[in-house]
């Protein structure tokens, strides 16, 4: 008798979207930070109007933030350093991601990342910060922001659409992104930064890449390969 676990049916309304998203263990940590963030800047008190600088500071960087992470690591080419190919695994599966966007299985935050980036984020928040409610403020926009992206990004490849304008939009772009041309529509959880870099034109005038499935012409290497 196989073993072989059969794929879960892809969501079409929002609880089955929900409910897919969070078995998945990176939504589940996010939730934690953001949640447990936000209640200690509550618990932490001493309201100052100096304490929407920090939090509106992260507001306005995380859409361009959120395009050069897209753009300089995920779609990277591989750089090689004393002989030898540096290719991180958070690329790897973001261009095995673009092979085949509509597999849900791997497309939520690399769980490796967490162990080295979440306690690098906390010692500069609360290194730079000159007060700890400060550092917990700009802490807990911060990973709001980033649950908010998982969001958008597993929301963008499922079958149901969400009956707000702004995420049917973002819906819209990122299928662009993995269905038209991969050079473009950069941002996931907002367009900002692809409005002010010239990277989301209309879907008319952009033309279709015929990479657009294999970024830096790597799958068919990659899927070759065991496992």
């Amino acid at each position: 008798m196989s073993t072989e676990k059969t794929k879960p049916p892809m969501p079409t309304t929002a609880g089955e979207t929900l409910r897919e998203l969070y078995r998945n263990a990176s939504p589940i940590i996010l939730t934690m930070l953001a949640v447990g963030l936000v209640g200690y800047r509550i618990w932490l008190g001493n309201w100052r109007m100096a304490d929407l600088i920090a939090p509106l500071a992260i507001l306005l960087i995380w859409p361009f933030f959120e395009w050069v992470i897209h753009v300089k690591l995920l779609h990277m080419k591989p750089p090689r350093l004393f002989g030898r190919t540096l290719d991180l695994n958070v690329g790897r599966s973001h261009r095995n991601h673009h092979v085949a966007p509509n597999d849900l299985s791997d497309i939520t935050i690399n769980l490796e990342v967490f162990p080295t980036v979440v306690p690098v984020i906390f010692l500069l928040g609360y290194t730079l910060m000159p007060t700890v409610e400060l550092a917990t403020g700009a802490l807990a926009m911060f990973f709001v922001m980033a649950l908010h992206y998982e969001w958008c990004h597993f929301m963008a490849h499922v079958r149901w659409t969400p009956p707000l304008s702004y995420y049917r939009r973002r819906q819209r772009m990122h299928r662009l992104h993995h269905f038209r041309n991969e050079n473009l529509w950069w941002g996931v959880s907002t367009g900002i930064g692809d409005l002010v870099l010239g990277t989301a034109p209309d879907a008319a005038d952009a033309p279709r890449s015929p990479t657009v499935y294999n970024v830096n012409g790597m799958a068919t290497a990659e899927s070759t390969q065991p496992g």
